[in-house]
């Protein structure tokens, strides 16, 4: 859960951050603040800015800086939008323009 929800005072953008989290945890394959035995120390950890010990496990600088946008201070926050075009989409985007002559039907 964003900072911001406990603030009452959130955007849409609450969902950039739970998807940054989201993507650290496949990542690394740890909860983030794991470290933290009750959810009062998670709290203060969040509002005080202190990011997820497991984010310092991911090694790729590219996958890092894009869950830190995501995780940033609301204002900082990008939008849906704007992640997309984000680099870490880069190889997915590419992936997908293979495709586009597919003739394949999903049902």
């Amino acid at each position: 859960m964003a900072p911001d929800l406990y603030d009452e005072d959130y955007t849409e953008l609450v969902d950039i951050y739970s998807f940054g989290m989201c993507v650290l945890e496949l990542v690394t394959v740890e909860i983030p603040y794991s470290e933290c035995d009750n959810v009062d120390k998670i709290y203060k950890k969040m509002s005080s800015g202190v990011r997820p010990a497991a984010l310092n496990k991911v090694k790729d600088p590219e996958v890092k800086a894009f869950i830190e946008k995501c995780l940033a201070q609301p204002r900082a926050r990008p939008f849906a939008a704007e992640l997309l075009k984000d680099p870490f989409f880069d190889e997915i985007a590419d992936d997908d323009d293979e495709n586009d002559d597919c003739s394949c039907s999903y049902q």
